[in-house]
């Protein structure tokens, strides 16, 4: 497929990972022939895969979510949000208890139960191809586009659920982040198979202008992250060694974390996209 961000036609292997490759024209580093697949998000990829185990870290998810609500509540008239690929919906639930009317998509049969175990309006389904829904004042997504087969389709359909003074909010990591030029192929975002898309901000900014999207601001904020799962991220043997210790004493505290590698970019909707046809519908790369 050609580079969604550029049109670029030409790609060269990249080393950071078998599978990706990197676009010659805009630095864009994805997963040429990766597809979007709810069996990869199974029960094992929240538990004692991607993650320690998703349902202890909810404490944590809820102080980030607490701290995202009340910059996003600055930025927005109305309170209809969408939260895309919403997990067990513990960001929607924390806005629930502010006020907001909520709803969520997530590919996972597995999270949507855990959502729908907490009364949450969540669907089993893709931004790519989403049921039947109202207008939103808000749609976030929070770690989630790296995941997505394809990006460009997936803000094209965001911006027309989206209300005319709406933001859209989306949280990816930054490939081009000092610890990401550090650590390379051993950057721990590089580490799930289920990222099929490594942006910087070039490139994640032209992917919503080429969408119709004016963007409002550009952060790096840090979130909070259980011990767990720093634990998790650590090598092996001692991953294993101090997990049992934390369990042993039933402790799993929040730790507000920052390395400066992921970005957080807020925009709004303020003309009709530059393109009816994405750059990516086109096969094969020269």
């Amino acid at each position: 497929m050609a580079c969604i961000v550029c049109c670029g036609r030409t790609a060269r292997g990249s080393a950071l990972r078998p599978d990706l490759v990197e676009c010659e024209s805009c630095g864009l580093v994805y997963a040429p022939y990766a597809t979007e697949d709810s069996a990869e998000f199974s029960d094992q990829y929240y538990i004692e895969g991607a993650y320690a185990d998703y349902i202890q870290d909810r404490d944590a998810i809820h102080r980030s979510a607490v701290a995202r609500l009340h910059k996003l509540e600055r930025s927005v008239k109305g309170l209809h949000l969408l939260d895309v690929g919403c997990a067990a919906g513990y960001f929607l639930d924390a806005a629930r208890t502010r006020g907001w009317k909520v709803a969520g998509l997530e590919l996972s049969a597995y999270s949507v139960q855990l959502a729908r175990r907490l009364e949450l309006e969540v669907f089993e389904a893709s931004i790519l191809a989403p049921p039947p829904l109202p207008m939103f004042d808000a749609i976030t997504m929070w770690d989630t586009i790296e995941h997505i087969q394809r990006p460009d389709i997936a803000i094209a359909n965001a911006r027309r659920l989206l209300r005319s003074d709406g933001v859209i909010v989306i949280s990816t990591g930054d490939r081009r982040s000092l610890v990401a030029r550090a650590l390379g192929a051993r950057w721990r975002l590089m580490n799930d198979p289920t990222h099929k898309f490594f942006f910087d901000e070039p490139t994640l900014l032209s992917l919503l202008d080429r969408a119709g999207f004016n963007v409002v601001s550009v952060s790096r904020p840090g979130k909070w992250v259980s011990a767990a799962m720093i634990l998790h991220q650590l090598p092996l043997g001692l991953r294993t060694l101090a997990r049992q210790g934390f369990s042993a004493r039933r402790w799993n505290p929040a730790i507000y974390v920052n390395l400066g590698d992921v970005m957080t970019v807020v925009a709004t909707p303020t003309r009709p996209s530059r393109s009816s046809v994405p750059c990516g519908e086109s096969d094969g790369l020269e």
